[in-house]
């Protein structure tokens, strides 16, 4: 009677068998592989989120370079064409230092005065040069619109067609790049010579009516 009882007692509840140990390490190998998974991706979400970090920081970076570049760029810019405007109001003093000097009278040329205005011309000049305001030589040249501007076209036995004949305003450029072109007389080739056959016909026609009467 005592062993039914003890054996009544070690039957659980319901009559339920209690999990093996095969079960047991199974449940456990796979709560393993369940986080060593959640783990991965994690990490996977890390690695994504690293990347795109990266990769702003890296367009940030690169925005600020062009940015910087591109201040410095317009900065650049904006010295230059303000000396270029100082130095365009600089040039019809120069215009007119130049034509005084081309208009001295002979005889005053050896003045004291007129070596002094010739003087001033040069020394402006030479500030110009300094700089890097540079004549443009346009006389004798093939016609540029990129660095002149063409007044008039008239013929020329000196130079032929297409070809800068005389210059008006003189034209300057600074750094290689033109702040005032010049303005110029472009010549059309040699004049037109005028057909003397017609006249040499309209001769011999009347000296044979004239002959015939």
């Amino acid at each position: 009677m005592s062993d039914e009882k003890h054996n009544h007692d070690d039957t659980p509840k319901g009559g339920e068998p209690q999990p093996s140990e095969a079960a047991e390490a199974a449940s456990a190998e796979a709560s393993t592989a369940d986080e060593l998974t959640q783990l991965k991706q994690e990490l996977e979400d890390a690695r994504a989120k690293c990347q795109t970090y990266l990769d702003l920081a890296q367009r940030a970076q690169a925005d600020f370079v062009n940015y910087k570049r591109r201040v410095e760029q317009e900065r650049s810019e904006f010295v230059r064409n303000a000396r270029a405007d100082a130095i365009l109001k600089i040039l019809p003093v120069l215009d007119d230092l130049e034509r005084a000097v081309q208009s001295l009278p002979p005889d005053l040329a050896e003045s004291d005065w007129a070596q002094g205005v010739v003087l001033i011309e040069r020394k402006l000049r030479a500030a110009l040069e300094t700089e890097g305001v540079k004549r443009i030589e346009a006389v004798g040249e093939p016609f540029d619109p990129w660095k002149e501007e063409a007044l008039l076209h008239e013929p020329s036995e000196e130079f032929p067609q297409g070809t800068v004949s005389r210059v008006f305003r003189t034209g300057y450029s600074m750094d290689g790049r033109v702040i005032r072109p010049a303005q110029v007389v472009v010549s059309s080739g040699p004049p037109s010579q005028p057909d003397e056959m017609p006249a040499r016909g309209a001769a011999d026609d009347a000296k044979q009516s004239g002959g015939s009467e």
